[in-house]
């Protein structure tokens, strides 16, 4: 399987990270219980959360489960 990792400075990868955090929180949900269910490796889901790291296929199948959409804007 090839992994694409999304490229983000280490503020924006933190923000993404705390919202998909919050929302787990918010739902009650385990870690164990998210991986189990979109089939994630629980330290891919911490380390997103934590801003380590956004994995493109990993992020597509947590907003999925969480009904959550991105947008994204080109600024200069």
């Amino acid at each position: 399987m090839t992994h694409i990792n999304i490229l983000l400075n280490k503020d924006e990868a933190r923000k993404f990270g705390i919202q998909l955090l919050q929302i787990r929180h918010e739902r009650h949900l385990y870690l164990k219980n998210v991986s189990a269910i979109t089939k994630i490796p629980p330290r891919i889901i911490e380390g997103m959360e934590l801003g380590r790291l956004m994995r493109y296929g990993a992020l597509q199948k947590l907003l999925k489960f969480y009904g959550k959409k991105v947008k994204i804007t080109l600024e200069d």
